[in-house]
């Protein structure tokens, strides 16, 4: 079988958990192939947008998710927390379901998590109930953490064996999706399939991402057209030593979003929302203004800011929500 693990920046270490478990399953069943899409930084209500273009291009047997060590974890137990975040679940098994995969979920630890108020996990917990899901919980173990949240040589192996077990529980079995009624579905446009006049696209491949990415100077503005409206709620864009601030437009509706942190001594991909607006077109400038923060390593770059794009996220929801609409 074929699995594809999906996670986060624990995720995407090199010689991680995830390539220790396939060497280790290597050794004892060969036939096993087990790769890896992570993006570090991201949130499960960016993820939800990715999953399924992810399936399509890796066509896995099985959609192993690991999305507890994101940040979006520590956020308060709120009923809309709740609620965005059980769409985001089961808006990637209805793509497992659809595509006829199995499904497991990994939890891996944060020391900044109270046990009493893990609210995501216990939701896991639930799910993998409701849906006969296989799931693993590893817990927060001494000397297995190099920071609060990616592990060490040690914590590597210990996620590579739990991750062992969970593929031979995959193995064994189906879930039942039977009674999984999803209501919206989040998915993305990746730019290589729009249509933007005089795009300049080049190629970005980290930790099993790999996509062509519009790139805009300093000064410049891409208009990047849908092939029908949609309700555009976010962008997938490269940070990294040279990124800044875009400028939004989609028709008289307005917003910035900024591409640089402090982590921005690297390229790396992430994504922002915006807000919801139903459109057809969107219009990003990339602003000449240098970014204020200050890096956590290396000597910042001061020079002309370049950002880059490579998908555009939407929602496709019920008749019952209200949206702002503009072409």
């Amino acid at each position: 079988m074929k699995y594809l693990v999906f996670g986060f920046s624990v995720t995407s270490q090199d010689d991680g958990y995830v390539e220790r478990c396939a060497a280790l399953r290597a050794q004892t069943h060969p036939d096993d192939e087990i790769v890896k899409v992570s993006i570090g930084g991201l949130g499960p209500d960016l993820a939800r947008h990715l999953v399924g273009g992810f399936i399509t291009a890796h066509q896995p047997d099985a959609l192993i998710i690991e999305v507890s060590t994101a940040a979006y974890r520590v956020r308060p137990e709120t009923p809309a927390n709740i609620a965005d975040h059980t769409a985001s679940m089961e808006a990637m098994f209805a793509i497992c379901k659809a595509q006829g995969i199995r499904c497991g979920l990994l939890d891996l630890p944060r020391t900044d998590v109270n046990d009493e108020a893990d609210w995501m996990v216990r939701m896991h917990v639930d799910l993998s109930r409701s849906y006969n899901i296989p799931h693993r919980i590893v817990p927060l173990t001494d000397g297995t953490l190099r920071d609060f949240v990616h592990p060490n040589d040690a914590g590597k192996d210990l996620y590579a064996g739990v991750l062992f077990d969970l593929i031979d529980t995959i193995h064994q079995t189906a879930p039942d999706f039977g009674t999984l009624l999803v209501e919206q579905s989040f998915e993305a446009f990746a730019i290589k399939d729009l249509d933007i006049p005089n795009a300049t696209l080049t190629w970005f491949a980290r930790a099993g991402f790999k996509e062509n990415m519009l790139t805009i100077e300093e000064g410049e503005t891409a208009e990047i057209i849908m092939p029908k409206p949609v309700l555009i709620t976010g962008l997938i864009m490269l940070m990294g030593p040279t990124s800044g601030t875009f400028l939004i437009k989609r028709g008289d509706i307005e917003d910035r979003m900024h591409c640089y942190d402090r982590n921005c001594y690297y390229r790396r991909v992430n994504g922002k929302h915006l807000k919801p607006v139903m459109a057809d077109r969107l219009s990003v400038s990339q602003s000449d203004a240098r970014p204020s923060e200050e890096l956590q390593k290396g000597k910042k770059n001061e020079g002309p800011r370049v950002g880059g794009i490579t998908h555009v996220l939407y929602q496709n929801i019920s008749s019952k929500n209200h949206v702002i609409e503009h072409r």
